[in-house]
């Protein structure tokens, strides 16, 4: 396990490149993503703390998509050898990245669903995927992802999403400042999901 540092910009990883490794956020935030043919990036994913990213290329040994950090970002990083290593040694390891690989295939789920989504839903649960991500299951979150990227990755615009973030907030479902976002009542936001 290797611990490293990586700066707001910098790439984790890019798409095609060979993927040997799992990599665990351990403060700040990276996205993944995937050009369009406009040359935008397409958001697939964001890893907050306590996320792994690189799970795109465990079995075809490359990366589908880029990841790049958001914010500064402190991470882990993990040699496949030696997870499936581990994985062998350690049942709450093994569990661990169960845990980890179920919090993705629900991920790609709720993008394939996306589509039949408003725009209301769409950021609600995006909202209730943190809060569940979140240890804690604190309703305090931190969202270091520009309204751009959240944009993007809900495939909304930019305008959109502040309209949406507005909207909840005067029915006082939330309060957001910044990158901190409190939710003041989850079962409303939850029935808006």
């Amino acid at each position: 396990m290797t611990r490293t540092v990586i700066d707001k910009g910098e790439h984790l990883f890019r798409s095609g490149d060979a993927g040997d490794s799992l990599y665990v956020v351990r403060s700040g935030a990276i996205k993944t993503y995937v050009d369009s043919a406009e040359g935008e990036e397409q958001i697939r994913s964001f890893a907050l703390a306590n996320d792994v990213a690189g799970l795109d290329a465990v079995c075809g040994g490359v990366h589908r998509t880029g990841a790049k950090a958001i914010s500064r970002t402190w991470i882990c990083r993990l040699p496949l050898n030696a997870v499936r290593t581990r994985m062998a040694e350690s049942v709450r390891f093994r569990d661990r990245l169960l845990i980890a690989l179920d919090r993705e295939f629900s991920r790609l789920h709720r993008l394939l669903d996306r589509e039949r989504y408003t725009a209301d839903r769409r950021v609600a649960s995006f909202l209730l995927s943190r809060i569940e991500a979140d240890a804690t299951h604190s309703a305090a979150i931190e969202l270091p992802m520009s309204r751009t990227d959240l944009a993007r990755h809900l495939d909304l615009a930019t305008e959109t999403v502040s309209r949406v973030f507005t909207r909840l907030q005067g029915r006082e479902i939330l309060r957001s400042r910044g990158t901190r976002c409190e939710i003041l009542n989850t079962e409303a936001l939850r029935t808006v999901a």
